[in-house]
């Protein structure tokens, strides 16, 4: 498991810079200032990059879920096991 939280660490970090310029282009996109990105001759590599985007997010999210499934079994795990175990010798409950 910690394999994937370091894969998951590692492509999260990777991919923060795309999604932040992903983000940066449609606010400057949706506000009508387009003309100052000429995109037309960068087309075959914006191309790559959101299939590298889309292929990272699905694996974040997978990941993620699975890291997130993990830790909640383990604290119910505990829980059972603390609520499960004998009352210390010499304790009050005794």
């Amino acid at each position: 498991m910690i394999g994937l939280r370091k894969l998951h660490l590692y492509i999260g970090f990777a991919l923060s810079p795309f999604l932040l310029l992903q983000a940066v282009t449609g606010f400057i996109l949706r506000t009508g200032n387009y003309r100052v990105l000429r995109v037309h001759d960068w087309q075959w590599l914006l191309k790559y990059i959101a299939y590298a985007l889309a292929v990272g997010l699905a694996f974040l999210a997978v990941s993620g879920a699975i890291l997130y499934a993990s830790m909640r079994i383990q604290q119910w795990r505990r829980k059972a096991r603390k609520a499960a175990a004998p009352p210390p010798p010499g304790s009050a409950a005794n």
